[in-house]
């Protein structure tokens, strides 16, 4: 990071939350691919770029640690991590597991507001993916129109875990939306599991989570091995 050309804008120091404030930052830049995998994160340019002192930016790294996405290495401090394919493909399968469980267990006890939020939100995915923009909202929306559903399930713990896999993994598995007649292809996947939740077929949606979530992190994986040969 260079210090003409500073990525985050001051934090509110007199907030209570000045750690967390800068967690998200970097969590979101990490997350949009602005901060790149083996990036270097020196502690005092980015206290200069978020105007506090250093003890806040290393709160926050300790917490970026904690969640997997950034690493302090001996002799370069703290560094954004990468994830290789084998991490993306057992994280990927770790994910089908855990979202398509969520899935079946939330139409046990999905309510007509819970039914609500989750067309809300596959209605917010269509509309807000599909603009200029669209590839740097996609991850938020995604996790919304998914996380809703699995919210309806009402165990926290399980949706935590989900969170974290999510946090972990989208900068990698939102690449298939780059390819031609994908977003179309996913909006249409979201469908069908919407369909599913409106008749609270468990069976159903659990099986169209997990192809979902398999089809996305194989054709991103597609994306990505094509960039690098390039």
């Amino acid at each position: 990071m260079r210090d003409a050309e500073p990525i985050f804008t001051p934090v509110d120091t007199k907030s209570g939350s000045v750690s967390l404030e800068i967690a998200d930052a970097l969590r979101q830049a990490i997350t949009d691919g602005v901060l790149t995998d083996g990036q270097p994160l020196r502690q005092s340019e980015l206290a200069k770029n978020f105007g506090v002192s250093t003890i806040p930016v290393r709160e926050a790294l300790k917490q970026l640690e904690a969640e997997g996405l950034i690493a302090f290495l001996p002799h370069r401090g703290a560094v954004v991590t990468g994830l290789s394919e084998a991490d993306i493909l057992e994280y990927s399968d770790i994910r089908a597991s855990l979202e398509s469980m969520a899935a079946g267990l939330a139409m046990s006890s999905l309510t007509r507001v819970d039914l609500a939020l989750i067309e809300d939100a596959y209605e917010a995915f269509v509309s807000g993916t599909g603009g200029r923009h669209g590839m740097a909202q996609s991850g938020r929306l995604n996790w919304e129109f998914h996380g809703a559903i699995y919210a309806a399930a009402r165990r926290p713990r399980l949706y935590g875990m989900i969170h974290d896999l999510h946090s972990r993994l989208d900068r990698y598995i939102r690449a298939h939306l780059e390819l031609p007649g994908r977003k179309s292809a996913t909006d249409a996947e979201h469908f069908e599991i919407l369909r599913a939740c409106r008749e609270r077929d468990g069976d159903a949606l659990g099986r169209l989570t997990r192809q979902h979530i398999l089809d996305a992190a194989s054709l991103s994986l597609d994306v990505i091995r094509n960039r690098n040969a390039s």
